[in-house]
């Protein structure tokens, strides 16, 4: 894996996590902040966390840069259909709030 494909990488990790923060601001803002969201938000704070300890330990040890990208791919996948989930909920709670 080159440097500047690491950079991407760590790059969109740090992206994901200000996006991550800013959903969750917009949820208190709006009393949209649940204990099922707290929790749901502290379970893709943990994966974010081993992505960036897996990418260290890959950079670290010289892992093939397709392995890495294949994980990384997969991980990021499974960040954003969380987080689809969480705005699934505010919707359908919103739908039987009318």
């Amino acid at each position: 894996m080159t440097q500047a494909e690491r950079d991407e990488l760590k790059d969109k990790l740090e992206e994901f996590s200000k996006r991550l923060d800013a959903h969750v601001r917009d949820l208190k803002e709006r009393g949209q902040f649940t204990e099922a969201h707290r929790n749901l938000i502290a379970e893709i704070r943990q994966r974010h966390d081993q992505m960036q300890k897996k990418l260290a330990l890959a950079e670290a040890h010289g892992t093939p840069r397709d392995v890495i990208k294949i994980e990384a791919e997969r991980d990021f996948s499974s960040l954003f259909d969380d987080l689809l989930q969480i705005n699934e909920r505010l919707d359908t709670g919103e739908m039987k709030g009318r």
